[in-house]
C-alpha cells in the first residue's frame, strides 16, 4: 500500500503520474484529496494532518507514503515519531519559515508584516510551531527517506532538504535540474527514482538536466 498526497492548494490529479509508475510495480496506491487543495475551502495545517490520519484509519498504515511540497510538513505532523517504511518527499516543504517567505515574496509583503504574520502564527497554537519550524532528524525514526528536488526551486527550499538528507540517517536526497516545483511529479527521473526506491535499488544521483 503506498499513499501519494498533494500539496497545499494542488489536487490529487498532480499525483498521477506517480501513481500510474508505483502501480506498474505491483503496490496499491491510495491519492487523498486532502483540505487545501485547489478551489476547495479554507482550511490549516492541522485540519489536513487530521484528514491524513482519517484515511490511514480507514485504509491501513501504509509501506509507503509520496508527498509533494507542504504535503511534507502534514507528513511531519502525522508522523512525529515512527513513520512508513519509506517516504518519497517529492520539492518538499521542511520548514515553515520558508513557506512564510515565500508567501510574502508573492504578495510583496513589507517586512514588519511577514513579522507580524510570524507572531500571529506562533500564538495560532505555541505547541505546533516547534515541530514545523525546524528540521527535525529524530522524527520518522526508522523511516528510509528519499528527497526529489530541483537545486532551483522557488517554491521550497533545497537548501532545506539538503541539510535534512546531511543529518538524518538513512535519507538520501536526489538533485533534479530544471524539474521545477510542480512539473518535477511528472518528470520521467522523478518517476524512475520512486520505482527504484520502492523496489530497493540503490539511490543514483541524476541531477542532469532534463
Amino acid at each position: 500500500l503506498v499513499i501519494a498526497i498533494h500539496g497545499w492548494g494542488g489536487r490529487a490529479g498532480q499525483m498521477a503520474s506517480v501513481a500510474r509508475r508505483v502501480a506498474d510495480e505491483g503496490f496499491h496506491v491510495v491519492i487523498p484529496q486532502l483540505p487545501g487543495h485547489a478551489g476547495g475551502a479554507k482550511t490549516d495545517i492541522k485540519e489536513s494532518a487530521e484528514a491524513l490520519r482519517s484515511v490511514v484509519d480507514e485504509i491501513g498504515e501504509p509501506e509507503m507514503v509520496v508527498a509533494h511540497s507542504f504535503a511534507a510538513l502534514v507528513l511531519r505532523l502525522v508522523y512525529q515519531e515512527s513513520g512508513p517504511s519509506k517516504v518519497v518527499m517529492v520539492a518538499p516543504a521542511l520548514n515553515v519559515e520558508d513557506a512564510l517567505e515565500v508567501f510574502g515574496r508573492r504578495l510583496r509583503l513589507l517586512p514588519w508584516t511577514q513579522r507580524g504574520l510570524r507572531r500571529r502564527l506562533r500564538s495560532w497554537d505555541p505547541s505546533l510551531w516547534p515541530t514545523v519550524s525546524q528540521i527535525l532528524p529524530g522524527q520518522l525514526e526508522g523511516t528510509q527517506v528519499l528527497i526529489v528536488h530541483d537545486p532551483r526551486d522557488r517554491e521550497t527550499s533545497f537548501a532545506g532538504s539538503a541539510q535534512l538528507a546531511a543529518i538524518r540517517p538513512a535519507t538520501s536526497i536526489v538533485p533534479l535540474e530544471g524539474a521545477g516545483h510542480s512539473r518535477i511529479l511528472s518528470d520521467p527521473r522523478t518517476l524512475d527514482q520512486v520505482a527504484g526506491f520502492l523496489r530497493g535499488d540503490r539511490v543514483s544521483d541524476e541531477s542532469s538536466a532534463a
